[in-house]
């Protein structure tokens, strides 16, 4: 195993594609039933989904080595060193875990579930630097 583990997610067009069909299908009803009234609003979504297309998507991720956590690793990176972390507490909470890193000194700092890898998967990179996971359900 490499002494570097490193999880990306890169950025879903999903929600660009959504907009750009709702968009033309607010044409299509437009035009289908003459609502000419609500063409301006047609345009205007048109124009916001367009300007929407060309701006970046952010990869998000977190980066584990031997001596670091790096959070929000490819976005605005933040290293927390493994020796100030006690532990890691997971649990259920609606549609997805809550990740808090609780700190030796008492410190608890609740973690974008998003940067993340899956559970399992967490919790056997943390193992292999001897961080232990707790509250896991």
């Amino acid at each position: 195993m490499s002494d570097v583990y490193e999880y990306r997610r890169a950025p879903s067009r999903g929600p660009f594609w959504l907009a750009l069909m709702g968009a033309i299908m607010l044409l299509i009803g437009v035009v289908y039933y003459d609502a000419t009234q609500l063409a301006w609003l047609t345009w205007t979504a048109i124009a916001v989904t367009i300007a929407w297309m060309p701006l970046p998507r952010l990869v998000s991720g977190v980066r584990i080595d031997h001596t670091h956590l790096v959070l929000a690793a490819w976005r605005k990176p933040r290293p927390i060193a493994l020796d100030d972390i006690a532990h890691l507490r997971i649990w259920e909470s609606g549609i997805e875990n809550t990740v808090t890193i609780v700190y030796r000194d008492g410190d608890q700092e609740e973690v974008f579930a998003s940067d993340l890898p899956d559970i399992d998967t967490l919790i056997a990179v943390l193992a292999n630097r001897g961080i232990p996971v707790r509250d896991v359900s």
